[in-house]
């Protein structure tokens, strides 16, 4: 009699999800369960957003997603209100190599004032965002501390008690900082008073970083903010001899720094995010990650839950048990 063996190699295959979940959705590795059951994207999530976006992953790359695409990165999902950029050219379009006035030139609607000399040395793409890269000199020999400026966005309408929020990305590729930190990123509030809203310069940007303002306007009667996307101090002697790679400006009505909106010649809005668990059967407790470590729980949930679309940080998993 011959006995017949049939051996097993490896480990059992156990679900990802929770052995007492109904519901579980994992943004980070695009895995969904509804019902004890794995399920495809369309039946675990009803997702909609009218326009691209941009969000960024682990490493700090933006990644571009389409018309009623979950913006999905290894840091989850990312939900964000509906937002638009003011500076009217984001991507820096119409810049051209050289010494301005000299065959380069500012992308187009940009302005310098008080430097000797500019000098467009590169333009291109980092990390999915559009940047110009300026070699800026000029020697202060006033008695006097001189703003050597570049402007982005000029007469931007805006009305008294708004939130505003302007922010920049910068990179110092060769040269040294004046020696005043001082205002760097600049939006000036000009109605029958004047204010400013700055981010202050760090004291290295030797890589990609992004600075941001954010204040309510309080001059009153009609405002028009001008944005900079740099001012620097300089003190009375002092030389300046910088390059710098400047990225996606963007001057919107939020109350902190969103997702770059790329501008080509005029004001663009990002739609907004609009997600909602379909639920089964019951009614349930959330539990939502996010990309920060930090957790939010919703009870007696049913049906379809709409997942807020105003955090500043991607959700990586929700769980309905």
């Amino acid at each position: 009699m011959m006995l017949g063996l049939t051996l097993m190699t490896g480990r059992p295959s156990y679900p990802w999800w929770a052995v007492d979940a109904a519901y579980a959705a994992d943004f980070v590795d695009n895995r969904y369960m509804r019902g004890g059951v794995a399920v495809d994207r369309a039946t675990a999530l009803i997702f909609t957003r009218s326009t691209p976006k941009l969000a960024q992953d682990s490493s700090g790359v933006w990644h571009s997603f389409n018309i009623d695409a979950p913006a999905l990165t290894d840091r989850g999902l990312s939900l964000e209100p509906a937002a638009t950029n003011r500076v009217p050219n984001a991507a820096m379009a119409g810049a051209v190599l050289g010494v301005v006035g000299g065959g380069g030139t500012l992308p187009t609607g940009w302005t310098a004032a008080d430097f000797a000399i500019v000098e467009i040395t590169a333009t291109g793409s980092e990390a999915g965002l559009p940047f110009v890269e300026l070699r800026l000199q000029h020697e202060n020999s006033t008695g006097g501390s001189q703003f050597p400026r570049l402007g982005c966005a000029q007469a931007v309408a805006a009305g008294i008690g708004e939130h505003w929020t302007a922010s920049c990305f910068y990179k110092k590729v060769a040269g040294a900082w004046p020696a005043i930190t001082g205002a760097f990123l600049n939006v000036e509030e000009v109605g029958t008073t004047t204010a400013y809203a700055t981010a202050d310069r760090p004291d290295h940007l030797e890589t990609r970083t992004r600075l941001a303002a954010t204040w309510i306007t309080s001059s009153p009667g009609t405002i028009g903010l001008d944005m900079r996307a740099l001012m620097l101090n300089l003190s009375p002697g002092e030389l300046l001899d910088v390059t710098l790679r400047i990225y996606a400006p963007q001057l919107a009505k939020e109350v902190a720094a969103s997702s770059p909106i790329i501008t080509s010649g005029t004001a663009a809005t990002r739609a907004a995010d609009a997600a909602s668990l379909s639920l089964s059967g019951g009614t349930y407790s959330l539990a939502l990650t996010f990309d920060d470590a930090s957790t939010h729980s919703v009870e007696g949930q049913s049906g379809s839950y709409g997942l807020e679309n105003s955090s500043a940080n991607a959700i990586r998993q929700v769980i309905a048990s």
